[in-house]
């Protein structure tokens, strides 16, 4: 297989990420936005996640570091971003999670102006994702959508390939358009796989048509956008995590859409849970995949980074659980193993945030569903269903390997 995402332009990006890491006149700016998670987080911190701030920082300042690198929207280019930290083709790649970011996705960003003309290519390699979205963003903090497309919309040809417009005229009967407005910052694609172990991002490239506005930007002016823009959106994301953490404790929020939140992926369904956990809890989440497209669950640090999830169980999609009998995924959040098939690792933490997620819904189709029950791990085996898929640790060590494999894919 073929990596789409091994690219001369992400290359370039990687390596002008790098160069802005290096620059000193960001060490104040990530001790800067540390302080400011600091502060605004008081008392409320968990002890264990206080030293991991500075981490914070770093993967928050890199996450804009990458979105100025794709940013320039007269030369534009693809850029994949909210990676762990990874070793590719010879070179290092910084961690750059934020924001509750997905494990299941590869997120690609390109610069965006209203008033100018592109044509976006793509062709299917392998197996599709699940879903796939085309947003237009009208912010650096890539949550205020203001047009989309998904594959399911879309026009595609028998080869697998599709052309999508995007310009700032009415759609006119254009199936594959976007129309930009004022104010558009990028143009944000969502990969989301289920299947890690077969499914590929898409095979994407952008040009602007016509004659470009202005020259390429230079790294300076790539830092200026990513220190400016950073500097603004740690408030956004600040509230962002205490959407979660604000959760009554041990509980989650019913499954809803968020179509009228006005953030985030409009068609996207979702519930959040807030979790403290002594060493022998076990919570057992009940969820209806709902015969959704994609639909996947997940944990994050206190913090709402995605954890590791390249080499630990912090998630999983629908495709990756067992289901029971009755249609319904039990997932069971626990610090240690219990033994169960479906087993989210807080990778140690004592305090951990959920994500569910449901995307590509079926129109009329069951609604989302999510509920949650505690219990201890001893107390597991009367608590779930008979048909519940327990694992020895040589089966642990499969599925995890398994999953180790799948994530290859993607820095191969």
């Amino acid at each position: 297989m073929s990596n789409p995402i091994f690219t001369p332009a992400q290359l370039a990006a990687e390596a002008d990420v790098r160069a802005m890491r290096a620059d000193p006149r960001g060490e104040p700016v990530r001790a800067q936005i540390a302080k400011y998670f600091e502060i605004g987080y008081g008392s409320r911190l968990p002890d264990e996640m206080r030293p991991m701030l500075g981490e914070l920082a770093d993967e928050f300042l890199t996450n804009w570091f990458f979105k100025a690198a794709a940013s320039d929207s007269q030369h534009p280019r693809l850029v994949r971003n909210f990676m762990p930290a990874h070793d590719w083709h010879g070179t290092s790649v910084p961690g750059a999670r934020t924001g509750g970011d997905n494990p299941d996705n590869c997120y690609r960003l390109a610069g965006i102006e209203h008033g100018t003309r592109y044509r976006l290519s793509g062709r299917t390699i392998g197996r599709r994702p699940a879903n796939i979205s085309f947003a237009l963003a009208n912010n650096f903090g890539t949550s205020q959508t203001v047009a989309l497309l998904e594959d399911h919309d879309l026009l595609w040809e028998e080869d697998g390939s599709f052309v999508i417009e995007i310009d700032d005229r009415p759609k006119a009967g254009r199936t594959n358009h976007l129309q930009t407005s004022p104010g558009n910052k990028f143009l944000f694609v969502r990969d989301s796989m289920m299947d890690w172990a077969s499914e590929t991002p898409l095979d994407l490239t952008i040009e602007r048509m016509g004659e470009a506005k202005a020259p390429p930007i230079d790294r300076d002016d790539m830092f200026a956008r990513a220190i400016h823009h950073a500097l603004r959106d740690v408030f956004q994301y600040f509230w962002f995590q205490n959407m979660v953490s604000s959760i009554v404790l041990n509980e989650i929020l019913p499954a809803r859409s968020l179509a009228s939140t006005g953030v985030g992926l409009s068609t996207q369904g979702t519930s959040s849970g807030h979790f403290r956990l002594d060493a022998d809890d076990a919570f057992i989440l009940t969820w209806d995949p709902a015969g959704a497209g994609y639909a996947a669950v997940e944990l994050t640090d206190w913090l709402y980074r995605s954890l590791d999830y390249q080499h630990i169980q912090s998630s999983q999609t629908a495709a990756q659980s067992h289901v029971d009998n009755d249609g319904f995924i039990r997932t069971v959040i626990a610090r240690r193993d219990p033994g169960v098939w479906n087993w989210l690792d807080t990778g140690g933490y004592a305090n951990v945030l959920m994500i569910l997620r449901w995307q590509a819904m079926q129109s009329g189709g069951r609604p989302i569903f999510a509920s949650l029950h505690r219990t201890t791990i001893d107390g597991l085996r009367g608590e779930l269903p008979p048909e519940t898929r327990w694992v020895n640790e040589q089966e642990r060590a499969a599925q995890l390997a398994g999953r180790v494999s799948a994530y290859q894919r993607r820095i191969m």
